[in-house]
């Protein structure tokens, strides 16, 4: 079966079997799990907020001995230099965690910017309508929130393929099956999408 990732407003919990693995970051965990395969011995993990990077990068630190620089693109560049080299001179790989890769990073050391042009990107995408459905209902599944089985293919048709917004959405409804104690319905649903992003809520196709 399938796993997801879970954005880490969700869980802190478990390995690998925590992770909902999808069609969005697959290729990242793989090309992450291959690191003797990489070809420098730097790896840069980028992906949009919410979307588990930070915890796969974790999870990959524990699995393979990797050193982690969690928003790299904010760190200091002799720092970054000096890990690089680092990484390199031990056989210890390093994995950088950012939003975005270089060249967007705004790179002043040119030795850096030329050992940094070597690393591959591991990219989370963006979720599609299935991911952001798995992810609906696995966020209500942990918080246990009953709902019926329509709930997530619903939210997720009407909620915007974002991750941070995912997220929001799966807070307010678990909310709000904490409050009304009742179990989630389709209209439920629909006016927390209304109340939280103005969706005209009779529109159900």
């Amino acid at each position: 079966m399938s796993q997801l990732p879970l954005p880490i407003s969700w869980s802190r919990r478990g390995g690998w079997e925590s992770l909902l693995i999808h069609s969005a970051n697959a290729d990242a965990i793989a090309l992450l799990r291959s690191w003797p395969n990489w070809p420098s011995p730097c790896v840069i993990l980028v992906g949009p907020p919410r979307s588990g990077r930070t915890l796969i990068a974790h999870m990959i630190e524990g699995e393979i001995g990797a050193r982690i620089v969690d928003d790299a693109d904010t760190a200091a560049e002799e720092r970054l230099f000096n890990l690089w080299n680092d990484a390199r001179d031990s056989g210890q790989p390093l994995l950088l965690v950012a939003q975005e890769a270089p060249p967007v990073w705004a790179i002043a050391l040119p030795d850096l910017r030329t050992r940094l042009a070597t690393a591959a990107v591991a990219r989370i995408e963006v979720p599609d309508e299935a991911v952001a459905a798995a992810l609906v209902a696995h966020g209500l599944e942990l918080a246990g929130s009953a709902f019926a089985p329509d709930v997530p293919e619903f939210v997720a048709r009407r909620t915007p393929r974002c991750y941070d917004e995912i997220d929001a959405v799966v807070t307010r409804l678990n909310g709000l099956s904490v409050s009304s104690g009742q179990k989630l319905s389709v209209g439920l649903a629909r006016q927390t999408l209304c109340h939280e992003n103005g969706i005209d809520g009779a529109a159900d196709q």
